[in-house]
């Protein structure tokens, strides 16, 4: 039995025709499932808990983005249940580190036979992510990014990834850095101007922007990308830009660190956003869970 958890929003809908298209091939091949069509993360969960008391469970099937891949990865590691994704939102971060592949005759040839692999999982004070953990003005920006007007404009034109740059140029201009104190491993930092904090397990977030660029989902590490000192105008036109070309940078402005256990303490409330969802807070403590999700095999 396969758990199919479709978010219709995604994609304007596409996630909804790719569901379809999947639909069709799993009754050709009588591939026994459940389906769920909806964008309620509570729904989601209630619909996987009730299948879980039911039956054994081949996998659970995502079609959707990263917000909805993020809300089924606690419920697939606490169960051990393997996990399938078919991208269907604007960024798709989570597939684009994986090659997923986004063919819906592919997927399913791949979840007729599949093959797992084991990846790490990003834990920020008992929830789990997949992707990175963002805190300070790079989460304000991909919060403003994902409510903004011209997103919705650009996925009609496949370009929702411009979303995130644009709304790079006015939250910058306006963000109020912070002190932090971040303790890795138990060794300790700390920076008085700080800007942003981006704890990688994919490299990627905002659609294909790599800020983690070394970041690896087995390695048993996570990849810290850390903004401080710089002043508001070299940020904007200097360091950011060269944060969206993906490769590291070399400045006493960018410290790039890894590590297994994070502590977070800032001087004020900060917005921290994990695969999409938003937590505010002025502490976080992030770990790394080495192989805690089964990953089904969908590249192309």
């Amino acid at each position: 039995m396969y758990a199919i958890i479709v978010n219709p929003s995604s994609g304007r809908g596409k996630a909804t025709q790719l569901f379809q298209r999947v639909e069709q091939l799993l009754i050709q091949h009588n591939m026994p499932y459940e389906a769920l069509l909806s964008d309620s993360k509570e729904a989601s969960n209630q619909f996987l808990k009730n299948l879980l008391g039911s039956w054994t469970l081949s996998a659970v099937v995502v079609i959707g983005g990263d917000g909805t891949t993020g809300s089924m990865v606690q419920l697939a590691s606490e169960h051990s249940i393997p996990l399938a994704i078919l991208p269907a939102g604007s960024g798709n971060d989570a597939a684009r580190a994986f090659h997923l592949t986004r063919d819906p005759l592919v997927f399913v040839e791949r979840l007729r036979n599949f093959s797992t692999q084991q990846i790490d999982l990003l834990d920020v004070d008992g929830k789990l992510g997949i992707t990175i953990a963002a805190a300070g003005v790079d989460a304000e920006i991909g919060e403003k990014a994902n409510h903004s007007f011209y997103k919705s404009l650009l996925n009609k034109f496949g370009l929702g990834g411009l979303a995130y740059p644009i709304a790079a140029i006015h939250t910058i201009s306006t963000f109020i850095p912070f002190e932090v104190n971040l303790s890795i491993d138990d060794e300790p930092y700390f920076w008085q101007r700080t800007w942003l904090i981006a704890v990688g397990n994919t490299p990627s977030y905002g659609g294909g922007l790599r800020v983690c660029p070394e970041a690896l989902t087995n390695d048993g590490l996570m990849h810290i990308t850390v903004a401080h000192t710089a002043n508001r105008p070299s940020l904007l036109l200097r360091l950011f830009p060269k944060l969206l070309q993906g490769n590291p940078i070399h400045s006493h402005s960018i410290t790039y660190l890894t590590g297994s256990t994070i502590t977070l303490q800032a001087n004020r409330n900060i917005l921290l956003i994990l695969d999409g969802e938003p937590i505010h807070a002025p502490f976080f403590t992030i770990r790394l869970q080495p192989e805690a999700l089964e990953l089904v095999d969908t590249s192309d």
